[in-house]
This record gives structure tokens, sequence and C-alpha cells, in this order.
């Protein structure tokens, strides 16, 4: 198995160095499930429709904190739970995201079941889909984050 570091300590290719932190089945659906979703909970990440296991869930929230791409502040309701967020390095992939997400749409039509909100949403084009996700990212750090 490729541990977390090998493709840095071997090549300085951006790809292969990247990989080290996306090449995995996990973190990017995790990073959809903040960026796209409002799914900002640990225990509603686990009820998404891909059934991520509770160890894989863990482990990959670890990675993505430790890489700085999400963090993590107290849940209002409850200090026990936790709301996991963007770091702005995080919201930095929103480009590379809404390619894959029109990409997809593009080319994997076949398999999608995009909701009707969100689909009229792809609508407006990717500049301006982008544009409203960071928006709808900076109204919920507001509401959620003291």
């Amino acid at each position: 198995m490729v541990t977390r570091t090998e493709h840095r300590d071997r090549s300085g290719c951006p790809v292969a160095c990247a990989l080290d932190i996306f090449g995995d089945h996990w973190s990017l659906l995790v990073i959809r499930n903040l960026m796209f979703t409002d799914l900002h909970e640990y225990k509603d990440m686990l009820k998404s429709e891909e059934k991520i296991s509770t160890n894989i869930l863990t482990a990959r929230l670890k990675l993505l904190e430790g890489e700085g791409l999400i963090s993590s502040t107290p849940h209002k309701e409850s200090q026990r739970r936790k709301l996991y967020y963007l770091t702005q390095k995080g919201k930095d992939l929103v480009h590379i995201m809404t390619s894959i997400v029109f990409w997809s749409q593009k080319h994997l039509y076949e398999f999608l079941d995009i909701p009707n909100e969100k689909e009229e949403f792809l609508k407006l084009g990717p500049e301006v889909f982008v544009q409203k996700t960071l928006e709808k990212l900076e109204q919920w750090e507001k509401e959620n984050i003291t």
C-alpha cells in the first residue's frame, strides 16, 4: 500500500503529490459534502448515499484536516459534536470540483441523479456555479463559525 507521503518523497510531480491527498476513493467525496451538499457533521456524512464506513470517514477527516483543507468547530447545540468546513485551501478546490461536475454531466449523464434544484443551478454555467458555491459557503460560515 502506498503511504501518504510516498509520492512526495519520490517525485516532485504536481499530480503525484496531489494524489497523496486525493488519490483515494473518499477524500473528494468528503470535500463534495462540505462544498456542495451542506453536510457538515460526521453523522450526516455517514448517511450519504455512498455509505462510507466510520473508520474511513474518521481517517479522511483527519487527513484533510492535517493537510489544512478542512477545519472543525464545536457545534452550537453541543460542544461534543463538531461541524466541519472548508478552509481557504479547501475552497480553492472549487474550480477543480466544478470541472469534475460539469465533465460528469457531459460524459456520464446516463448515470447521474441530480436533484432538480441543483440541475437548475448547473444551467447557470461554471463561472456562476463557482460564484454561487463560494457565496453559499461564506453564508454558512457566518451562521455557524464563531
